[in-house]
């Protein structure tokens, strides 16, 4: 039987946008009426204060009673997220994947459809918006150069790559190549070593990261680079500070796999995860089974117990997330057991 409990409304208008590099679509819905109206802004400071004119004229303005909702488009969202915060806004932003699954079988795209759809999956689930906070400017600013420090390492490890492979097959093109190549690659060491020092530098002034930083990198095998990744995708640990969230978020949380009595799988992770958090958990994993005995130990029993290499090695993934979680919330460094 069809439910028909009219749906509870928290927000008397919601706005869907569909962000691209240039423009944003806006779709204003009247929870009341339902009505929805659309406009097309440019994606800067001017089109902002259009749309903030234009929501005006529609009963509305840029405040706390109306929502804005819009999808994760990496830096593209950055300048009206601040835009709107800044004037008390109530803003969501929600992955595309989760948007498009909830939606069905759709048909027809457009940046107009899209952020009427926006608009749309905010107004059923505005119950469980996930509202932003402003985002600690020292935390953006680390991020860029998380994200350069990962670009500079992809062009410096593709490079390196290219000369190793080619001197094993062609040993005198090889050297030639690494003659023509070596101010490119001693380039890139360069740019590498100056946005980790100015990585160090933003911990180091901010006395909040500064103790969040070293409460993390006390816990053994967890390195300097997993440290600054979760505390810029955790915005500083204000949001998944929960073992099973963050192990969910870093792609290390196993799922079950079964459906009756004729699908059954050994329980597995989701690939809906942060990649890049994923990698550098699974590389301090390594260096744990390799140098830290305690963790070693762990592995090997785990293996003992007849679990296959790979699942033991997500049990310490999980274990390091377990205590970076722990010292965080305790706000004192990491102590080890001594036998």
């Amino acid at each position: 039987m069809e439910n028909t409990t009219p749906k509870q409304i928290f927000y008397p208008h919601i706005v869907g946008i569909d962000i691209s590099k240039m423009s944003i679509d806006v779709a204003l819905i009247n929870s009341s009426s339902m009505k929805c109206n659309n406009a097309l802004f440019s994606n800067d400071s001017e089109g902002f204060q259009k749309m903030k004119r234009w929501l005006k004229q529609h009963g509305n303005d840029c405040g706390e009673d109306i929502l804005f909702c819009m999808e994760h488009t990496g830096i593209y969202t950055r300048n009206i997220v601040k835009y709107l915060l800044k004037r008390g806004c109530k803003v969501w932003l929600e992955s595309s994947l989760h948007i498009k699954r909830s939606m069905g079988l759709i048909r027809g795209k457009s940046d107009k459809i899209d952020a009427e759809r926006i608009a749309n999956f905010a107004f059923d689930h505005q119950r469980d918006a996930k509202l932003v906070k402003l985002s600690h400017p020292t935390l953006n600013r680390l991020k860029d150069l998380m994200k350069t420090r990962m670009r500079l390492q992809k062009s410096l490890h593709s490079q390196q790559i290219a000369v190793d492979e080619l001197t094993k097959v062609d040993p005198k093109a090889g050297r030639e190549i690494e003659r023509i190549s070596r101010s490119a690659i001693s380039g890139l060491k360069k740019s590498l070593d100056k946005v980790e020092a100015k990585m160090d530098e933003l911990i180091q002034i901010d006395k909040h990261l500064k103790a969040l930083y070293e409460w993390v990198t006390s816990v053994k095998s967890v390195g300097k680079v997993l440290a600054v990744d979760l505390i810029v995708y955790t915005e500083g640990f204000t949001r998944m500070l929960d073992n099973r969230k963050l192990a969910c978020y870093c792609g290390v949380a196993p799922f079950e796999y079964s459906s009756g009595t004729s699908i059954f799988a050994s329980p597995g992770t989701s690939s809906f995860a942060n990649k890049q958090l994923k990698f550098h958990l699974h590389m301090c994993a390594m260096n744990a089974i390799k140098c830290h005995k305690e963790l070693r130990g762990y592995y090997l029993r785990k293996t003992e117990e007849g679990k296959s290499k790979m699942s033991a090695l997500n049990a310490v993934r999980n274990k390091l997330l377990h205590r970076v979680v722990a010292v965080v919330k305790r706000g004192t460094p990491y102590q080890e057991k001594l036998d």
